[in-house]
C-alpha cells in the first residue's frame, strides 16, 4: 500500500510539474510570437487590465506608507508652492483647473486621471505621496523621488488633496495657469 501511495504521489507531482512547464511554454510562445498587440492606440485587453490593477492594489496594500502630510492646508505658501510644482510637473498629463490635458496625455496608453475632475481629499496622504515619489511602471507615470525633494512632493500632495478648497490667491494662480497651459513660474 505504501509503495502504491508513493507511486501515486510521485506521479501526481510529475504530472503537476509537466502541466506547469507546458503552461509556461505556451505563455512564452504567445509572448515571442507577436500575437500580443503592443500598440498604445488600442484598448487594453481585459486580462492585462486585471493583472495590472490586481498587482498594483496588492502591492499598495502592504507597501503604501501610512504617514500623514507634515504640511498643513492652512499654509497658503505651501499650497501655492504645491500648485506651481503641480503645474510644472503634473498638469501636462493630469490636467489643469479647467480639466484640459495635453495631446500627449490624451495619447497615453493608460489614460492618466484628470486630477481636477476628481476629489482626492479622502485619499490617504501616504498613497498620493507614493504615486508621486515612486511612479508606476508601464503607465507613463514617472518617479519624482530623485528629481523633487520630499518637501516638494508633500507640497504637491497638499495641493492635490485641497484642490477643491483653495485660498483665493492659490485659486487665482491655479485658474490663470489653466488659461496659459505652459510652464508657469
Amino acid at each position: 500500500m505504501k509503495a502504491l501511495l508513493k507511486n501515486n504521489i510521485g506521479g501526481f507531482l510529475l504530472g503537476g510539474l509537466t502541466a506547469v512547464l507546458i503552461a509556461f511554454g505556451i505563455a512564452y510562445g504567445v509572448v515571442v510570437s507577436g500575437i500580443i498587440n503592443p500598440c498604445a492606440d488600442e484598448a487594453i485587453p481585459p486580462m492585462e487590465r486585471w493583472a495590472a490593477k490586481t498587482s498594483l492594489r496588492a502591492y499598495l496594500k502592504s507597501n503604501t506608507p501610512k504617514t500623514t502630510n507634515p504640511l498643513k492646508a492652512s499654509s497658503s505658501e505651501d499650497l501655492k508652492a504645491g500648485a506651481k510644482l503641480y503645474v510644472n510637473n503634473c498638469a501636462f498629463c493630469h490636467g489643469y483647473a479647467n480639466g484640459s490635458t495635453s495631446k500627449t496625455a490624451q495619447g497615453l496608453y493608460r489614460k492618466p486621471p484628470v486630477i481636477a475632475k476628481e476629489d482626492w481629499s479622502e485619499d490617504a496622504d501616504g498613497l498620493v505621496y507614493w504615486f508621486i515619489d515612486k511612479g508606476v511602471k508601464l503607465t507613463g507615470m514617472p518617479s519624482y523621488g530623485k528629481s523633487l525633494s520630499e518637501k516638494e512632493i508633500w507640497q504637491i500632495v497638499l495641493f492635490i488633496k485641497n484642490m477643491k478648497k483653495l485660498p483665493p490667491d492659490v485659486q487665482d494662480y491655479w485658474q490663470e495657469a489653466s488659461q496659459h497651459p505652459l510652464i508657469q513660474q
